[in-house]
């Protein structure tokens, strides 16, 4: 499972504006990559053995952010997060040899459910993240201001990144490795659904 995400950050001018935070959770998409064993996909995650299945969770985070900003240095910025307008995304991929017995397509299917769960806190996760930048300042410097402008925009939105992947995407990697540890990768005689209310008790 893979975490990424793609977007900038946008700098405005200091003002006295209330900060607000908006929240777009885009539902679900969800792929299956049908393979034979002897020519698996390039795209097969790299922790998946050779030809066999597999589950990607891939968690996005993308936003627009306007930052108060002050120059402190004709090089350096000092920038105050103010408003965010986020929107988040779940892309799942299960990767199935073709010839899969029915008990390997439902224990991928139960790494999906894993990471939709945990998707289930987008909403709150991107907010809390957001909220948690407002009033803290970050200062960054460039070879000119056009380049301290991008690296501080680009330095905010690795902070709130870091800390909505840290609620959604690192706990669903966890809970989808104890998964894998309560069925033996799917080859003992516990009920998909029993193991997944297991590994998700233990951080719901």
């Amino acid at each position: 499972m893979l975490a990424a995400a793609a977007c900038f950050g946008i700098l405005l001018p200091a003002a006295d504006t209330l900060a607000a935070v908006t929240v777009t959770v885009e539902p679900p998409l969800r792929a299956t990559v049908a393979f034979e064993r002897d020519r698996p996909p390039s795209h097969l995650p790299a922790d998946a053995g050779e030809g066999s299945a597999a589950c990607s969770n891939v968690f996005e985070i993308e936003a627009n952010i306007a930052s108060a900003a002050e120059m402190i240095t004709p090089t350096t910025i000092r920038v105050y997060p103010e408003n965010f307008e986020i929107t988040t995304r779940l892309r799942t991929t299960i990767y199935l040899p073709n010839g899969s017995p029915d008990k390997l397509r439902a224990h991928e299917e139960g790494h999906r459910a894993i990471g939709e769960h945990y998707y289930g806190h987008a909403e709150s996760a991107a907010r809390s993240a957001a909220e948690s930048l407002v009033g803290r300042s970050f200062e960054v410097g460039g070879a000119d201001r056009a380049t301290a402008e991008q690296a501080a925009g680009a330095l905010v939105l690795d902070v709130l990144r870091d800390a909505f992947m840290h609620k959604t995407h690192a706990r669903s990697a966890a809970a989808n490795a104890r998964y894998d540890q309560v069925t033996d990768h799917g080859r003992n005689t516990i009920e998909k659904a029993d193991a997944i209310v297991f590994v998700i008790a233990a951080d719901p």
